[in-house]
């Protein structure tokens, strides 16, 4: 009989406030407002008066599922855009796929396929309904988000896009004016101008000699920053209606040595600011001085420079040598205490910024009354909000489970947390050192800590205090463990030696009074000395034995009571980093750096199994209680479940998306916490879902089958690319996924099946008519339809149009790349029957997916149809041509009624919901002004 196994699946995810992805404000009407940031693979929105997480977006089945993936983790969100118009984001995702998001409702909109690698900058155009993105792979596509499907690929730049400006000729701001042309730069370090009506690039431009890594500009003067590697940024005039649109205006330097990450325009009260975010602590904001005060200095210094003698190219040459002074004022500079990973402007021209500590604050800027006096020195900035209270600054280095299963403790570089796992809220914070182990005491009201200065910690959550701390080890204090009944603690460092402490009761007397209070304390009662450094210590369920790794690649065994040497498990080629005692006390488990686990028999100390578990080394191992399955966690990213008994692997857990420091498992076994470098902490939940391993096996197979099928067609793209020596600019957007080789498939099943059913029909009615011109002696009997036709209550045109219908408007183009050529002539004799006489009037909603299926199947097949020789094939394209003109000349008519009548019903709506504000009394003097008081006349 087959052996199942109970399903693990991620159940919760939190500790993550801001990952690699850019931050986007939200301004609400009665807050501060909200930001929005990158959650690892979720969308994270937050209250940034509060700090309190308001809204998650998640996408996917759960990682553990029967349907989900194992081969890797989930692709994080890298790139963020929001419209406040329509309420939506779009997230780029680090594999090159983009998804519109509803913040309405949270869920996906549409999903888009198209870049290679990750998304490194998106921007909506006035509208919303157009997106336009770049990518690592060197690409930037514009998306059409009513269609959903790509409008086309610009290729151009050699390197990573930076920067995407969407710019119109005019500065109309009416949404129905499309905005036709698109600024880039790129890490080439070129700065590109395209025609996206034309779809060409009018201009190419050296930004920089190394690399450029943003872009700004101020829409109403038409001027555009861009950064380079180090301090240098450039000043361009874009100028859309002369030969030379874009021309450097000159250069200036930052205070800072490093690169700017990312430039940003705000207009306050009447003056253009502008900031560049560093890739250290800093943010430096700059002004732009306005065109009256330019001139006031020019004419200044053109009076001083004549008044030293200097003639008039002197003069203009040294004006224009600062000319880039005069325009740019140094304003201010905000210091932060951590690297700096994102900033944005706020609605209130306030900065935002997001930190790699994995925390998001707020700073007010205090603008003087008058900004031309202002110093750059002045102080003009304070820090108002923080979102930090629900995750780490550094990494979680360890983390336990309290006995009932509703706490859990997390430690890390300065900061000591205790969750509710019900509810994610973090009940208590407490400022340690760098904490290396932490345990609850039995209970769950007391933890024990251990930090790397060597200190040994006692807190009392009920009273958030520290009952005591001593200094237990001379090094680090790596390991400790807690005796099964709670009286004593382990410890073991750096310095070599293991040592017991008691935990005792004592009477203390308050400081000023002769009152005593009961206090808990820890009393070192035993020492033990080691030849090596002790890397992990564990106490045996019963109490008898203790098992002590040492960096020499060893775990001894000791009797706990005596501490006398019981056994030497020896055969790791690197130190042993984790150990754990099964509830029997009969197996003991070791994991190290040397990517293997080792299963001992605790009797005599003999090797059981030695897996190779990991790609990289193995940080944890945990049983689960009262069984022989354990958990095992690496630097690899990977959550493996094992089953020690059959030394199988039972399932692979992969969604963190760096190293797996630690993991915990609760007393009942219902859940495991695992925590990663990557700050987040992850709650799988056992479910009623069962688990063959056979099946886990398969399901791997077909993932890497289809990853090399997929990399396969890549490559067969790429080579057929080259083979042609293809240096267009302009490409169409295709991308080969899963799903569209699936769409594919599903469609050439229906057409084989349409197609049966229709020479079916045929062959039937053929024998019809013979039968009843009395060619023939036997009557025929009708064919039975198929089963899902039946089912259906379709015809089979109509089954083949429903299928068609159901793939995804951004999957289509690919999908068709799939069909054989026969297949395309199968399609097409569908197409004529949609387009006939009969059901044309049904399919007129339709109209637009049946032209554009024509339009892709003529580009995909063009030389195939042209060689044809076949006169039915040829009599079934030009059928095609011209119903489906005439299709369209139809509906022609019935579009251009409803747009005018869309048209007049938004005329009607922003007369109802429009208000214009008119001084009385300057609307009664223009009246008198232009009266017409006396007209003379000539009679005749």
């Amino acid at each position: 009989m087959v052996k199942s196994y109970q399903r693990y699946e991620l159940g919760k995810s939190f500790g993550v406030i801001s990952s690699d992805s850019n931050i986007v404000y939200l301004p609400q009407k009665k807050s501060t407002g909200k930001v929005i940031t990158g959650g690892l693979e979720d969308i994270l929105v937050w209250d940034i008066k509060t700090g309190e997480l308001s809204q998650k977006l998640h996408d996917g089945i759960p990682i553990g599922a029967a349907d989900a993936s194992v081969s890797g983790a989930p692709s994080q969100v890298v790139r963020l855009e929001y419209h406040h118009n329509n309420n939506i984001v779009a997230a780029g995702y680090s594999d090159g796929s983009i998804k519109i998001w509803d913040l309405t409702s949270g869920t996906v909109v549409m999903s888009l396929q198209g870049h290679r690698s990750a998304v490194t900058i998106l921007v909506f155009d006035r509208s919303g309904t157009r997106l336009v993105s770049g990518s690592r792979d060197s690409t930037m596509i514009v998306w059409d988000l009513v269609g959903e499907t790509g409008l086309f690929k610009l290729k151009g730049h050699k390197n990573e896009i930076t920067g995407l400006l969407l710019l119109d000729v005019t500065e109309a701001k009416d949404d129905e004016e499309m905005e036709d042309w698109l600024v880039s730069v790129s890490k080439d370090g070129l700065i590109k101008l395209w025609d996206l009506k034309a779809q060409q690039c009018i201009e190419t431009h050296v930004a920089h000699s190394g690399e450029c890594w943003s872009l700004g500009i101020d829409i109403e003067r038409r001027i555009i920053i861009t950064t380079g590697t180090e301090n240098k940024c450039k000043v361009w005039t874009l100028d859309l209606y002369a030969p030379n649109k874009v021309s450097e205006r000159g250069l200036f330097e930052k205070k800072s040595k490093q690169r700017g990450l990312t430039t940003s325009f705000k207009t306050i009260r009447g003056n253009s600011f502008f900031f560049i975010q560093n890739a250290d602590r800093t943010v430096e904001i700059f002004r732009l001085r306005s065109d009256a005060e330019i001139q006031k200095a020019v004419t200044k210094r053109t009076k001083t420079l004549k008044e030293k003698g200097l003639d008039e190219d002197e003069v203009e040459e040294n004006l224009k040598s600062s000319d880039i002074n005069r325009l740019i004022q140094n304003f201010a500079t905000v210091r932060s205490m951590a690297k700096i990973r994102n900033c944005t402007w706020t609605e209130k021209a306030d900065l935002l910024i997001s930190f790699n500590n994995n925390s998001v604050e707020y700073y007010t800027v205090s603008l003087p009354e008058n900004v031309k006096k202002h110093q750059s020195t002045d102080m003009i900035y304070k820090k108002a909000h923080s979102v930090e209270a629900f995750g780490h600054r550094t990494d979680i280095r360890f983390m336990d489970i309290s006995d009932d299963g509703k706490l859990l403790t997390t430690a890390s570089n300065g900061l000591l947390k205790v969750w509710n796992v019900n509810s994610l809220n973090c009940i208590r914070t407490f400022e340690c050192g760098y904490g290396l182990v932490v345990k609850f005491l039995p209970g769950g009201a007391l933890l024990v800590l251990g930090t790397r200065e060597g200190n040994l910690e006692l807190y009392d959550l009920a009273s958030s205090t520290v009952l005591d701390s001593i200094q237990a080890h001379e090094g680090a204090l790596y390991q400790l463990d807690i005796t099964p009944d709670g009286k004593s603690v382990i410890t073991g460092g750096a310095d070599k030696q293991v040592k017991k402490w008691d935990i005792k009761l004592e009477m203390v007397e308050v400081l000023g009074s002769k009152e005593k209070v009961a206090s808990m304390s820890l009393v070192n009662s035993r020492n033990m000395e080691m030849n090596d450094e002790i890397l992990a210590v564990k106490v045996s369920p019963d109490q008898q034995l203790l098992a002590v790794s040492t960096t020499d690649n060893c775990v001894r065994v000791f009797y706990l009571d005596t501490l006398k040497f019981f056994l030497n498990l020896y055969g790791h080629k690197l130190p042993v980093l984790s150990i754990d005692i099964s509830q029997d006390n009969k197996i003991i488990i070791t994991s190290s750096a040397d990517k293997n686990i080792k299963i001992w028999g605790l009797d005599f100390g003999d090797c059981h199994k030695s897996i190779f578990g990991h790609q990289d080394s193995i940080m944890s191992v945990r049983f689960i209680s009262n069984t022989h399955h354990f958990i095992t966690t690496s630097k690899d990213g990977m959550v493996k479940y094992w089953d020690g008994d059959k030394f199988e692997c039972i399932q692979k857990l992969a969604v963190h998306q760096s190293e797996v420091w630690c993991s915990a498992v609760s007393l009942d076994g219902s859940f495991f916490v695992t925590a990663s470098h990557d700050h987040s902490i992850r709650i799988w939940e056992e479910t009623n879902d069962e688990v063959f391993i056979q099946e886990e096996r398969e399901k791997e197979m077909d993932e890497q089958y289809e990853e090399t099928l997929l990399a396969s067609l890549e490559e067969d793209e790429d080579s057929l690319a080259k083979r042609k020596e293809e240096t267009d600019e302009v490409t169409g957007v295709t991308k080969q996924t899963m799903e569209s080789l699936k769409a594919g498939e599903k469609l050439m099943e229906a057409l084989d099946l349409g197609t049966k059913e229709l020479d079916a029909q045929e062959e039937y009615e053929q024998t019809l008519a013979a039968f009843q011109l009395k060619k023939t002696l036997n009557q025929p009997i009708k064919p039975t339809p198929n089963t899902i036709l039946v089912v259906k209550k379709m015809t089979p045109a109509e089954y083949v149009l429903s299928i068609v219908l159901a793939i995804k408007a951004s999957q289509l183009e690919d999908a068709l790349l799939v069909l054989p050529f026969s297949y395309t002539i199968k399609l097409f004799r569908f197409i004529q029957i949609w387009t006939d006489s009969e059901n044309g009037s049904k399919n007129i909603v339709n109209l637009s997916t049946i032209s554009r299926l024509v339009f892709t199947l003529v580009r995909n097949n063009c030389k195939e149809l042209i060689s044809q020789k076949e006169d039915k094939i040829k009599q079934l394209i030009i059928s095609v041509r011209d119903q489906l003109r005439r299709q369209l000349s139809l509906s022609v008519d019935d579009i251009g009624y409803n747009v005018e009548g869309l048209k007049f019903l938004k005329a009607q709506w922003k007369l109802a919901h429009s208000t214009e504000f008119i001084d009385e009394e300057e609307q009664k003097r223009y009246e008198e002004k232009h009266v017409q008081k006396r007209v003379y006349q000539t009679v005749e």
